[in-house]
């Protein structure tokens, strides 16, 4: 072997040697740098520290806008502690629960090992591994479960306490909130209980034509059917003296209420909406189950930008001529500028024309207020309309940004403003599915072709050196 032949062998061995070296040593500052990270304070005096940063595409380490929200604005101490067996309080849930006092100061959390402190256990009246319970003050409130949501909705029930009430209407074909089905609210009840709301049905004609006097607001869902004069009367009524009301709509709202709610600014006088700009194909949707992604400036809508809504069998919303004085109305959501409106709803074939039909944008949810400006220190009352009952369907609530949208409405309507926000959501499914034709063929190129391959190129590079 020459000389010059042995030179460059060394030279490679060095090269390769000084490369494994780097290697290592840049593997070892990761790992000092994650041990230090994972020792750091979450608190430095009153200062709240943050050393991680969440990558994940769906932020599936970080908390959600209305948590932090809701942390951001706590007037009191809150201990959360979590009972589970010793091998579970170092896991995902410490994870979570970790990001609480990273948000707040006035947040702490205590892991409680189940088995060996019984009586703690007994003090909170925990009886099952994995429980959450919230405390602030004297006040203890069990979270349904470790999720995110249910903690943060844990924290809301034990700061303010006794559930306000929300009464659904019923007798004039409305959706039912005891109903599972598609079409059933039973999603929407479960979603307002587990934020502190009590759900009842309200029948007028029941109650002598009276709003009970606890109602915090009224829900309308999707009336066909007209309604009586006297229960006309009391839910003008309810609206004059500050009563907030939810109404969600059809193409065919009963004209009672279609005048009921002229008067206090909206105009939903029946017509059908349509949405032809393609969007919602790619949410698997068609032409009559438009969608919004353009809100205006109002506190139900304000965080919600890029987030779409879906408004199934939808029936537009718009502003009144006709209105009280005291009534101040406005559009909250708008369908895309390549849709319109149709006033020939019973139509079996719908196509638009020029001059008849309403051109888009349309307006496809609102929100008002009216106060008595002939009473001094009036109760301001509120009133939100949504343009289709399917919004918060238990086939269309989880749909992207409607639960949200309904939510926010609520609380906009029952005076929690603090709790409009995004909430959280579970963690995305990214999951890649495989046919049995592609899980073959990765089968053999990873047994038989690439280790073939490297094979062949080895002997390919051992045959050259030998030439």
């Amino acid at each position: 072997m020459s000389a010059n032949e042995t030179s460059g062998g060394q030279r490679r061995a060095k090269a390769g040697a000084n490369a494994l070296i780097y290697a290592v040593i840049g593997i070892a500052i990761l790992v000092v740098v994650n041990l230090i990270a994972a020792k750091l304070p979450t608190k430095i005096g009153t200062y709240q520290t943050d050393w991680r940063w969440d990558m994940t595409a769906s932020k599936r380490f970080s908390l959600a806008p209305q948590t932090t929200k809701i942390l951001g604005n706590l007037d009191q101490d809150v201990v959360i502690r979590y009972f589970d067996r010793k091998n579970n309080l170092a896991g995902s849930v410490k994870d979570l629960l970790d990001q609480f006092p990273a948000a707040s100061s006035k947040v702490s959390i205590e892991m409680v090992e189940l088995d060996r402190e019984p009586a703690k256990a007994g003090q909170y009246n925990v009886k099952e591994y994995g429980t959450v319970v919230v405390s602030a003050g004297a006040k203890n409130e069990p979270a349904k479960g470790p999720k995110e949501e249910e903690i943060a909705n844990a924290i809301v029930k034990v700061l303010k306490g006794e559930a306000k009430t929300i009464y659904f209407m019923q007798g004039h074909g409305e959706r039912d909130i005891a109903d599972t089905e598609r079409r059933g609210y039973s999603a929407a009840k479960k979603a307002l209980e587990e934020a502190n709301y009590m759900v009842k049905p309200l029948s007028l004609l029941a109650e002598q034509s009276k709003i009970p006097a606890d109602a915090t607001m009224l829900v309308i869902p999707g009336a066909t059917k007209e309604f009586l004069e006297p229960e006309v009367a009391a839910l003008k009524a309810y609206l004059l003296k500050g009563g907030k009301v939810l109404t969600l709509i059809t193409p065919t709202t009963p004209q009672s209420l279609v005048k009921l709610l002229e008067e206090f600014g909206a105009d939903v006088s029946n017509a059908l909406v349509v949405d032809i700009s393609g969007i919602g194909r790619l949410f698997g949707t068609d032409e009559l189950m438009p969608l919004s992604v353009a809100y205006e400036s109002h506190a139900i809508t304000k965080e919600m930008a890029n987030t779409a809504t879906l408004y199934p069998l939808a029936g537009m919303v718009a502003t009144s001529t006709g209105f009280l004085p005291g009534a101040d109305f406005r559009l909250i959501a708008k369908t895309p500028s390549q849709s319109w409106a149709t006033r020939e709803v019973a139509s079996k074939q719908i196509s638009f024309q020029k001059g008849r039909d309403i051109e888009g944008p349309v307006g496809i949810a609102g929100a008002g207020t009216f106060k008595d400006p002939t009473i001094v220190d009036a109760a301001e009352g509120r009133l939100v309309v949504l343009g289709s009952p399917d919004v918060i369907s238990n086939a269309i609530l989880g749909f992207n940004g409607n639960r949200d949208l309904f939510l926010n409405s609520v609380a906009w309507l029952s005076a929690d403003e603090d709790l409009i926000s995004i909430r959280p959501r579970d963690p995305e499914d990214r999951r890649v599915e495989l046919t049995p034709g592609q899980l073959d063929m990765i089968f053999y190129l990873s047994v038989f072709v690439l280790p073939l391959g490297i094979v062949l190129a080895g002997f390919g590079v051992w045959w050259k050196r030998r030439g």
